[in-house]
């Protein structure tokens, strides 16, 4: 450009030209951010997906009324996805029935919940002359290990896929309390029967001392869709009687432990004869149930083999009578090895085997042909206490693992214990066996007790 020739000429030319690059700068479309003017509705979008109802809570919108909650990440093994909190229960007659306090849920666990109340408890609760109007919780989330002792697998709680239910507020301001023997036993038992359907788990007074005054319902999923029903619903007399009975067991065990102190249980002699025959061996010694049959089945019978053996070739077991039981230690070798307790019922003789590897039940029939090695799925039944087990065969005799605590328990309160198979019930009588489990477990803890060895790897306490 001609203009341009001096020093202030070139200054003039030069803003002449920056501002004509501004006014074309200005004229052109502007340059794309990084995010497109639309982020905002797309993110606007994304939340709307995040925060969108499951199809469980499009369902419970109709049962009941709930917040959404965050899922539950942590600690540990404390996870739960789709998780609302319950307020209340929405009931036919428009009214609502209150959930105090509300309830920290799964979705399907809080709808099974919603369910119970809707089709079973409010209506049964209809028919005795009241209606439903609250719901008294004790526990929903909690991240803590069963019964919170350390150690144990993460409760359902911990998992949000568990409620405790303390009792059932109704018109009137009574209180229907599924734990109490003063609330009407019929209205109980349709309760309890009716939770048992719909829930994998419920623990109630008579299960455990950890829920005497509540009920416990969760969905725990189990192999082969196993459900437990643990509830006792007694009336105010067989609620006195059952407190009673557990206070002579109290007592009895007790007794038993000052006896065991004194000397006056099964013991297992220092040096057994091992050259006696079986034939100069004490009857009590040697149970019916180790005769009809050799065990020579697979080695999970290995124990009660074992236990057999021992029998027949030690002379010198002291046995204790309590009852109708026989109860006599046994050794392996030169060593002790388990307590039984036995007793013949007409044609069924029954042995408790009390080892290292826990409880064991055999019953032994001289009119069964069993399959060997088999193992046959039965349920072992003692009260409202259930129990699937396997019972392993031999031709006459089959061997039963107790390895519920619960239910190893109740045969101490029980008077019959049932065993139930695809062909027929087998009734064990228990008459007698609160003392007389006492007595077998006096036994194994005295004799493990005088069998053990000195350390030789563990220099010997020097405290005096």
């Amino acid at each position: 450009m001609n203009v341009c020739r001096n020093l202030s000429a070139s200054l003039l030319c030069l803003s002449g030209v920056l501002l004509a690059s501004g006014a074309v700068a200005a004229a052109d479309p502007p340059l794309r951010r990084e995010r497109p003017d639309n982020a905002p509705n797309e993110q606007s979008s994304a939340q709307k997906s995040d925060t969108a109802p499951s199809p469980c809570q499009v369902r419970l919108r109709e049962l009941a009324s709930f917040k959404p909650a965050q899922p539950i990440t942590g600690p540990g093994e404390c996870t739960a996805s789709d998780v609302v909190i319950v307020d209340a229960i929405l009931l036919p007659d428009k009214n609502r029935a209150t959930v105090s306090p509300p309830a920290t849920l799964r979705c399907p666990m809080a709808e099974a919940v919603a369910r119970w109340i809707l089709d079973d408890v409010a209506p049964a609760i209809s028919a005795s002359g009241t209606a439903l109007r609250n719901i008294e919780t004790l526990a929903s989330f909690d991240c803590r290990p069963r019964n919170g002792i350390a150690g144990a697998p993460v409760s359902e709680h911990g998992r949000a896929n568990a409620l405790d239910v303390r009792a059932f507020g109704v018109t009137g301001g009574a209180v229907v309390e599924l734990t109490s023997a003063s609330t009407a036993k019929p209205l109980r038992e349709k309760l309890r029967e009716s939770a048992c359907a719909r829930f994998d788990t419920v623990l109630g007074n008579g299960a455990d001392a950890y829920h005497e005054s509540h009920v416990h319902i969760d969905l725990m999923e189990r192999h082969n869709n196993y459900k437990m029903c643990q509830w006792d619903v007694l009336d105010p007399a067989e609620a006195a009687a059952l407190a009673a009975k557990k206070a002579a067991a109290a007592r009895t065990k007790a007794e038993v432990a000052e006896v065991g102190a004194a000397g006056d249980i099964a013991l297992a002699r220092p040096r057994p004869v091992t050259s006696t025959l079986e034939a100069d061996l004490p009857r009590q010694i040697t149970p019916r149930i180790f005769k009809e049959e050799p065990m020579r089945g697979p080695l999970a019978l290995s124990v009660a083999a074992t236990v057999a053996a021992s029998a027949m070739t030690h002379a010198e077991e002291q046995t204790v009578t309590v009852g109708p039981w026989t109860i006599a230690a046994a050794y392996k070798g030169d060593r002790f090895d388990s307590c039984s307790m036995n007793r013949a019922v007409s044609e069924l003789d029954v042995t408790f085997v009390r080892s290292q590897d826990g409880l064991l039940l055999l019953l032994s029939s001289p009119k069964w042909k069993l399959d060997p090695g088999k193992a046959y799925t039965v349920r072992l039944v003692t009260g409202p206490r259930t129990f699937e087990a396997k019972a392993l065969a031999e031709p006459k005799t089959v061997t039963i693992t107790l390895a519920d605590r619960a239910l190893n328990e109740g045969l101490r309160m029980a008077d019959v214990l049932e065993v139930k198979g695809e062909g027929a019930t087998l009734r064990v009588p228990l008459d007698g066996s609160t003392a007389a489990l006492g007595r077998l477990e006096a036994c194994f803890d005295k004799n493990s007790r005088s069998g053990v060895d000195t350390n030789p790897f563990v220099a010997p306490s020097r405290k005096p």
